[in-house]
């Protein structure tokens, strides 16, 4: 049975994330599944102003007219008008965009392809679309993924509007904190049931999914090396699932005790757990991820949420952000007897040096806008209780005593400080 724990995080926010745990999650046995003849299966494309995520795309019926079920809540939606297409006499499922993120294609990307369980005898090919003209090779783990699931051979990638005989149109296996189906849930474990083990693999009874090598140039994330060198001196395997093979990565989930993950994406692995194991989930923003609530819920996992982050400037779930060695963090070691990061992690000096990379990619990234969106007036408690509990470390700052940039010992103000405090020595 599902549990958390809310003890690491900030009251606010705790409060917040019960609520979103205790939304009504449905159970669906039943699916629905769309089929037409000579309907058309056409590739994405953005518009903005249209309030999706990625764009257009999705099946026409045999009259033009948009089939609802193969959009995807306020992710992708709507036609568009489209030139002559090609034909094809043979009957397809549509499993909708195979988006270039790992956790988005988790998430979004393989929801309808439970139905290849369902031995349909009729299905020639398991179709994708791209961008409209997007070139792109289906490699790594996306790739992987397909073949545990054995319908690579079968996999069709379009970047053009194509009409077959008959497309069939699987609901989405799982909807963000809406529904789950088992079915959705029984081709995960055939996914992770048809990992072949390699004898030199060995299970490691706790693992940590860094992010440290997938952010390392994205410069938008500091205090990651902090994280790992914590979960390094307390005996967890520090693994970054970019960088070794899926099926290497489920075998290592699956035989774990204690899994512990940076929030974002990289915990959607989590998908291939298997019900019932022990998450910790180290926090890097003052917003809750509803994507990984969905996953914590369908799993029914244990996980305690820690809010090891410093939060200064409204942001996006980009960031910039800093995670690291805070008040809270403190207090989880405390409680689990575990040992706190290397000193070189604790220490004011690399917390500064954290502080210098976040203002400057907040500029370089931001300038004078001030980040705001229309999800963002739920969250306004949770950001002013972050705010107020990170505002000793950004104090200095704050108040014009220390400047963190180096151009900042240029700026006027900072000049002026230092005249000053120049008299005054000579007094």
């Amino acid at each position: 049975m599902f549990s958390a724990d809310y003890r690491y995080l900030r009251p606010l926010k705790a409060a917040s994330l019960k609520q979103m745990y205790a939304t009504p999650y449905e159970k669906r046995d039943e699916l629905e599944v769309w089929r037409g003849e000579k309907a058309t299966i056409f590739p994405l494309r953005e518009f903005p102003g249209d309030g999706t995520l990625f764009g257009r795309a999705g099946v026409l019926d045999s009259d033009g007219k948009y089939v609802e079920l193969s959009g995807m809540d306020g992710k992708i939606y709507g036609s568009y008008p489209l030139k002559s297409t090609e034909f094809r006499d043979e009957t397809v499922v549509y499993c909708g965009y195979l988006v270039n993120h790992w956790g988005h294609y988790l998430i979004e990307g393989i929801a309808r392809l439970w139905y290849c369980l369902e031995n349909d005898p009729t299905v020639d090919k398991y179709v994708f679309v791209l961008d409209m003209d997007e070139k792109r090779e289906v490699a790594g783990n996306h790739r992987e993924l397909l073949q545990l699931l054995k319908i690579w051979d079968k996999v069709e990638i379009i970047n053009r509007p194509i009409t077959y005989r008959e497309v069939i149109v699987p609901e989405p296996g799982t909807r963000v904190l809406r529904y789950y189906s088992p079915k959705f849930v029984r081709m995960l474990d055939t996914i992770a049931e048809n990992v072949e083990v390699d004898p030199s693999w060995v299970a490691k009874d706790k693992i940590f999914f860094t992010r440290s090598s997938f952010a390392s140039d994205n410069g938008y994330e500091f205090g990651l090396d902090s994280m790992d060198n914590f979960f390094q001196v307390n005996g967890f395997e520090v693994l970054a699932p970019e960088k070794i093979p899926l099926s290497k990565t489920i075998f290592y989930i699956r035989n774990a005790k204690e899994i512990a993950s940076i929030s974002g994406s990289t915990p959607h692995n989590m998908l291939f757990a298997r019900d019932g194991q022990n998450l910790i989930m180290m926090e890097r923003l003052v917003m809750n991820d509803d994507c990984q609530l969905n996953i914590n819920l369908l799993r029914q996992l244990h996980v305690t949420h820690v809010d090891a982050n410093y939060h200064l400037y409204p942001v996006d779930w980009c960031g910039p952000y800093i995670v690291g060695y805070n008040d809270i963090l403190q207090r989880f070691i405390d409680d689990r007897n575990m040992l706190p990061p290397d000193p070189c992690y604790t220490s004011k000096k690399y917390l500064d040096k954290c502080i210098r990379q976040y203002l400057f990619s907040y500029r370089d990234n931001y300038q004078y806008r001030w980040f705001m969106a229309d999800w963002y007036p739920c969250i306004t408690d949770t950001i002013w209780e972050a705010y107020k509990d990170s505002y000793p470390y950004f104090e200095p700052y704050l108040l014009r005593k220390k400047p963190f940039l180096k151009e900042q010992y240029f700026q006027f103000h900072y000049f002026k400080q230092f005249i000053k405090r120049l008299i005054h020595y000579r007094e």
